[in-house]
Parts: C-alpha cells; structure tokens; sequence
C-alpha cells in the first residue's frame, strides 16, 4: 500500500506503509439470518486477504462444515438467528470439528450468554462492530 507525505521541502514522496503480518492460511465460515451483516463482515475480512464462505442458515454451515476438506479455521456467528441460535451452532459445530474456533456476534445480548453453555465460545463481539475489531479478533482467532 503506498501513503503520500510531505518532506522537509514540502515535496510530495510516495512511502510504502507498513502492513500487518499476512493472514494465516484456512477458511473462514461466517453465518447470519440478516444478508446485510453477513455480507459486511464478509467484505471486511475478504479486504483483509482472507477466504471467506458465508451463509444466511446455519443448518447450512453445518452441512458445509462436515463436507470442508480441509475444516474452517474459524466460525463468525450471530446469536439470533431464530431456529438454531448461534451458541447451538457452536456446539454442534464443534461435534464435526472439535478445534474450530469461534466468534460469537451479538446486537441483542451480551457475552455473559455463554457462561455456562456447553458451548465454547472463544471471542464476543457485539454488534455494531468497526471493521478493525473483526479483524483484529480474526487475526487473534487464526494464529491460536
């Protein structure tokens, strides 16, 4: 990525910046019943130079999950998503793909949801998020 300053002399000079470590090779799974928030999120992390795969149904991602070969390396879900909710996708995610990592999204509850789930949540982030806190918590999630 190249920025544009200005020197002592009040020259414009290019200057490449400085970018963050690449992104860790794997797939990312990210599930939303809203197609808007999917879709953000999708553009956020893809712009960040990862792969992403996203679905609006989560009976979706677990049909995907158990053809992936290889096995994401994260799930970015939303907790309400009416028939199966976002910790029950956790769960019978992990039933498939025991090291999966995860993100659970909320804009309706907080992270004290999965005190005492069965359900292994790795990371909260509650909704609106900034593009950065996704990618931060991505770029966390995948070098775990």
């Amino acid at each position: 990525m190249l920025k544009f300053f200005f020197n002592q002399t009040g020259s414009m000079k290019k200057r490449k910046s400085a970018r963050l470590a690449p992104p860790s090779r794997g797939t990312i799974f990210i599930v939303d019943d809203d197609a808007l928030l999917v879709e953000y999120a999708t553009t956020v992390l893809e712009a960040a130079g990862y792969t992403v795969q996203h679905f609006s149904d989560p009976k979706d991602v677990l049909r995907a999950m158990q053809k992936a070969n290889p096995k994401p390396a994260v799930l970015v879900t939303d907790y309400d998503m009416g028939e199966i909710n976002g910790l029950e996708l956790i769960l019978s995610s992990h039933k498939i793909h025991p090291s999966l990592k995860t993100l659970l999204l909320s804009g309706t509850v907080g992270s004290s949801i999965s005190n005492g789930h069965a359900a292994k949540v790795n990371q909260f982030l509650g909704k609106p998020y900034k593009p950065g806190q996704l990618q931060k918590i991505i770029a966390k999630l995948m070098q775990a």
